[in-house]
């Protein structure tokens, strides 16, 4: 990376953006915070137990519905997402917040009776966060509902510059079998770019492009390395370099604070991170990666240059405590040029 991440190159692939389609498929969640009141002197009726009120609730998009979150904090010009939700509230209000970022959401359907919108309950009481509890967890996909996500990626796929393939839950709608039609559907659209964020499956994924973190990179060659063990460079440049030879497309491993490294047809290269001081909060940073590495590749930046960008955009959404927050181009401006300058 250059001494001065504030260069000419940012403001040249944030300008393009605007005018590039990005579509996000995959594992749309609802992150919900219930804030609980402390007071337990009421004893319900029923079971005689303390009764815990909600004094305040709030309701954030996480999963495949914040990588079109960061999408459209970016600034892309036209945001679809395409993915499998409940027909009960959870769903309604997932479909309202995409609606009031400016997401096309037509493809986010309620097909399948029985299945939940996944949802992440998180009680808190003051500051401390409480058991979480989720929704959705046992969903299974059923084959009619295969089908029609294939037939909504394909129809999205046709007019997409760029799409997200997001598999977050084992319980979601990425089964093995899914994995298998969707790679059907990225040999037949050769025009769109495809990028794979997938938390368990990667390895499934054939002709795309891949974002994985340095253990996801070593279990998907084999190695299973614990998740408080770290991964070194040099096993991670090792890991970048045979992925792409059995893909034949570029690979990009996240190193946390280290940055990202790419391995591409022309070698394995680093794009270094950016120094970020005080206190973090690195939960969403993968989406907001994702969502930048895929704007960059719409517009044809090279690869190192896509990983730059979400360096970038990661640095800016890492300093917001508490949420799962995304990076707006003027942000990632201020971030880079007091980058450029410590």
């Amino acid at each position: 990376m250059t001494n001065n991440p504030a260069a000419d190159w940012l403001d040249d692939v944030l300008r393009r953006i605007p005018a590039r389609r990005v579509a996000v498929f995959g594992d749309f969640c609802l992150d919900a915070y219930w804030m609980i009141d402390t007071d337990e002197s009421e004893l319900s009726v029923e079971s005689g137990l303390p009764v815990r009120r909600v004094r305040e609730q709030r309701y954030g998009l996480g999963g495949a519905g914040n990588v079109g979150a960061n999408l459209a904090a970016l600034g892309v010009g036209s945001v679809t997402a395409v993915g499998l939700i409940g027909d009960d509230p959870f769903g309604r209000q997932l479909l309202e917040l995409l609606a009031d970022i400016g997401v096309d959401a037509k493809g986010v359907v309620a097909c399948q009776p029985d299945w939940q919108t996944p949802v992440y309950a998180k009680p808190r009481i003051g500051s401390r966060e409480t058991n979480r509890i989720d929704f959705g967890g046992f969903n299974r996909i059923a084959p009619s509902s295969v089908d029609r996500m294939v037939e909504l990626l394909s129809q999205t796929a046709e007019t997409s510059d760029a799409m997200i393939l997001n598999q977050q839950l084992p319980a979601g709608v990425s089964t093995a079998a899914m994995i298998e039609r969707i790679n059907g559907v990225i040999a037949a659209h050769t025009d769109c770019t495809f990028i794979v964020d997938s938390r368990h499956r990667g390895e499934l994924y054939q002709c795309a492009a891949l974002k994985v973190n340095s253990h996801e990179s070593a279990r998907i060659c084999g190695r299973q390395i614990p998740v408080d063990q770290a991964v070194s460079d040099e096993e991670t440049r090792r890991f970048a370099e045979r992925l792409r030879e059995q893909r034949g497309k570029p690979v990009f491993i996240t190193c946390g604070e280290s940055g990202i490294i790419v391995a591409h047809e022309g070698g394995v290269d680093a794009a270094a991170g950016i120094r970020v001081d005080g206190m973090i909060d690195t939960v969403g940073a993968g989406d907001t990666v994702a969502a930048a590495l895929a704007a960059a590749l719409a517009v044809d930046a090279d690869v190192l240059t896509a990983a730059r960008l979400a360096n970038v955009a990661a640095s800016v959404t890492i300093r917001k405590l508490g949420t799962t927050g995304v990076a707006s181009p003027a942000e990632m401006r201020a971030a880079a040029r007091k980058a450029g300058t410590t």
